[in-house]
C-alpha cells in the first residue's frame, strides 16, 4: 500500500457549495493552442548552455561558437556584431534569453538563421576587441552571465520526453504525448483554491516540472479512500523551484533545500515533511463531475481526471514520467 496524501481528496458536499528571464511569446506557435505553444516553439529549445568564454583569453583567429540552439535576430558584418535569441526549459516556463557578440570577424550566420549549440559564427579579430554578453530583461554583468551558463549547462527538452504529460490550469486540460507524439487529451480539475501552491493545506495546485514517482491501483483504505477512484499516481512535488522560494521565504533550511534539489533531479520523491506541502498527484474521484457543476475546483490540491480517462490512462503513465503542470 502506498503513502497516500492526507491533503488531496475532500468530501464531494464540500465542493458542489464551491461556486527573472523573459518569457518566451505566444507568437512562437499557435496562439490558440497553449500546448503545442508550449511544446513546439519555433525556434528549437536550448538542451543546455556552454560556459561563457574568457574573450581576454583568445587569440585572434580564434573561433568563436554558439553559447546554445537559437536563432539570429541581428547580424551586422560592418559592425562586426551579431545577436542570437536563445529559448529554454525552465520549471513550467519556456524563457528566452539573447547572446550578443561584438568585435567578430569573418561572420557567418545571416538573420533568421537556426543555430546549433557550438556553431561557429565568426573569428576574434585582430584590430577589435572580442566581447560576448548575455541579455535577459537586462544586460548581465561577467559574472552573472558565467553563473546563468554554469547553472545551465543542461537543461530539459520536453518533447524528447518518452512520456510527458502537460497540464494547463487555464484549459483545465491534460495532453499525453509519447516520444513527442500526442497520444490523448482530458480533462482535468485542480484543488479547490485558485493559484498556484505554496504551503501545506493551501488547497492549490502547484505550478512546475515534476516526475512521476509513485503508482497505484486498487483498494484504498482511510476516510478519503473513495475519493482516488481507484487509481493515485503521485509526483515527487515540491522540487527545486519550490525549493528555492521556500528557502527565500524562511519556510527550509539550506540543507533541506539542497535535499530536495537532488531528489528532485534524479527524478525521486522528495521530502514529504516540510511547510512546502506534498503528497501531489493524479487520481479519479468518488463519482462523476463535471466543469459546469464543479468549477473544476474539486480537490486538496490534486489533479482530478474522469475515473474512466484515469483508468485507460494509467498503464500508459509510467514512473519517473515527466509532468508540465503549466
Amino acid at each position: 500500500m502506498p503513502l497516500l496524501s492526507s491533503s488531496c481528496p475532500r468530501l464531494l458536499a464540500l465542493l458542489l457549495a464551491l461556486g527573472g528571464s523573459l518569457r518566451a511569446s505566444a507568437a512562437d506557435a499557435p496562439a490558440a493552442d497553449a500546448f503545442e505553444a508550449y511544446l513546439r516553439p519555433s525556434t528549437p529549445a536550448a538542451d543546455g548552455f556552454e560556459p561563457l568564454p574568457d574573450t581576454s583569453r583568445l587569440l585572434a583567429g580564434s573561433e568563436v561558437r554558439a553559447l546554445a540552439h537559437g536563432r539570429v535576430v541581428a547580424a551586422d558584418a560592418k559592425a562586426h556584431t551579431l545577436t542570437l535569441e536563445h529559448l529554454y526549459y525552465e520549471n513550467h516556463e519556456l524563457l528566452r534569453v539573447r547572446s550578443e557578440y561584438s568585435g567578430l570577424e569573418e561572420l557567418k550566420p545571416g538573420p533568421g538563421e537556426a543555430i546549433t549549440r557550438g556553431q561557429q559564427l565568426g573569428r576574434v579579430g585582430d584590430k577589435r576587441p572580442l566581447s560576448v554578453r548575455l541579455h535577459a530583461n537586462r544586460r548581465l554583468t561577467n559574472a552573472e552571465a558565467r553563473g546563468f551558463t554554469q547553472a545551465r549547462a543542461r537543461l530539459p527538452l520536453p518533447a524528447r520526453e518518452p512520456v510527458l504529460l502537460l497540464v494547463s490550469h487555464v484549459d483545465f486540460a491534460m495532453r499525453l504525448y509519447e516520444q513527442g507524439r500526442e497520444v490523448a487529451r482530458v480533462e482535468v480539475g485542480f484543488g479547490q483554491s485558485e493559484g498556484r501552491k505554496k504551503v501545506r493545506g493551501d488547497n492549490r495546485t502547484p505550478m512546475g516540472m515534476y516526475h512521476v514517482v509513485q503508482k497505484h491501483r486498487g483498494a484504498f483504505t482511510g476516510a478519503y479512500a473513495e475519493y482516488y477512484g481507484g487509481h493515485w499516481i503521485r509526483l515527487n512535488y515540491p522540487n527545486a523551484f519550490d525549493a528555492d522560494r521556500g528557502l527565500a521565504e524562511g519556510l527550509i533550511t539550506r540543507q533541506v533545500r539542497d535535499e530536495i534539489a537532488l531528489a528532485w533531479a534524479e527524478r525521486k520523491n522528495t521530502q514529504a515533511s516540510t511547510r512546502l506541502g506534498s503528497g501531489i498527484g493524479f487520481h479519479g474521484w468518488v463519482g462523476p463531475w463535471t466543469l459546469e457543476d464543479t468549477g473544476g475546483r474539486l480537490s486538496w490540491g490534486c489533479i482530478v481526471l474522469h475515473t474512466p480517462d484515469i483508468t485507460a490512462l494509467y498503464e500508459r503513465i509510467p514512473e519517473g514520467a515527466m509532468v508540465v503542470l503549466f
